[in-house]
């Protein structure tokens, strides 16, 4: 079910322009090409006493970000010794230049770059929210990646990632779940990636994306029947629905057994539910998501009403009275008073 995974070693810098410059606000300041530089690393550098000179620790597969206090060093130093470690920076394969704040480069910068051919950007953010945007959207471009059959819905905002055979019934299920207003994510192909530290998230592909297929009827555009509302470009897979014609033998009746479904080595929750005819899937779908709200509130049904149980077992072999049950249950470690003898048995007095 699941394709074979891929996993983006590497981006060139022209694909981060492509993919981000709204985002992030990057503009391209260099004409002398190098866009092909490899970004191979979701983590950004701040140069600091490489500006010096002292490149030791310098790693260029990483975006390099020079924000006010960078810019200021180099106009306060001596120019000479400004250009002179700028020169042995530069050297290093730098993927790119990422300048903060919408500030100028000097000069000297601009020419040590288009010596060693290193692209420069620049950006009006901040420093600080640049860098947060930056990480977030080098961990979606170098991220493991893979797709798989199923249909990814946002139920009460948790995401559900329903699998099964083809024609079971994923598609019909989802659309009730659009009916009820929930939203649809992907039908069909879902795009999965990993993103840091272990959470899995998941997309449609960039043709399907807000469209679904129910038999019978074809393609469906929902963004055009139920309106924006009704779609989501992509969402953390939170739990895995599988529906499957499962005998009854086959499945946890308590829901105690905590079932897992691997997703590029990430083990996510599974709940299972057994096709029968008349079943209402789109409700029962609707209830693991709101049991599973539950869960993150520390509340496990399941596993509650098991240490009910578990309790009341313990006390029944301890012999402590059950409460509901209608029956006392004697204490071995009270004694119970004997019956009187007949000849001590209190008189009964007459009558007159």
């Amino acid at each position: 079910m699941l394709a074979a995974m891929r996993r983006e070693a590497s981006i060139e810098v022209s694909k981060l322009l492509e993919a981000s410059s709204e985002a992030l606000q990057l503009t391209l300041l260099s004409d002398w090409g190098s866009l092909d530089r490899k970004i191979a690393h979701m983590r950004i550098q701040k140069p600091g006493l490489a500006l010096s000179g002292f490149v030791k620790h310098v790693y260029p597969d990483r975006i390099q970000v020079l924000g006010l206090t960078e810019i200021d060093y180099l106009l306060s130093t001596p120019r000479e010794t400004a250009e002179a470690g700028l020169a042995a920076y530069c050297q290093k394969p730098i993927c790119a230049l990422a300048i903060t704040r919408g500030l100028d480069p000097p000069d000297f910068l601009m020419d040590a770059a288009r010596r060693h051919g290193v692209p420069v950007l620049r950006t009006s953010l901040m420093s600080s929210v640049f860098i947060s945007r930056l990480v977030r959207r080098l961990e979606e471009l170098l991220s493991p990646r893979a797709t798989l059959h199923g249909v990814l819905v946002d139920v009460l905002g948790v995401g559900l990632l329903l699998i099964g055979r083809s024609g079971v019934g994923k598609s019909e299920a989802a659309l009730d779940l659009i009916l009820k207003g929930h939203r649809l994510v992907a039908d069909d192909i879902v795009e999965v990636t990993v993103r840091p530290p272990d959470t899995v998230w998941g997309s449609a592909l960039e043709m399907h994306q807000h469209h679904m297929e129910i038999r019978g009827m074809g393609i469906l555009n929902i963004t055009h029947l139920f309106g924006v509302a009704a779609v989501r470009d992509n969402k953390k897979i939170e739990v895995v629905v599988e529906l499957s014609e499962v005998q009854e033998e086959d499945y946890d009746r308590l829901g105690t057994e905590q079932q897992v479904w691997p997703i590029l080595g990430v083990d996510v929750p599974l709940a299972r539910i057994p096709l029968r005819p008349g079943r209402n899937i789109a409700s029962l779908i609707e209830v693991v998501a709101r049991n599973q709200l539950l869960k993150y509130r520390g509340h496990d049904s399941a596993r509650e009403f098991q240490e009910k149980i578990n309790a009341r077992i313990a006390a029944s072999a301890r012999g402590v009275n059950i409460r509901g049950t209608g029956t006392n249950v004697p204490r071995p470690d009270v004694p119970v008073a004997a019956p009187r003898p007949a000849s001590q048995a209190m008189p009964i007095p007459e009558v007159e």
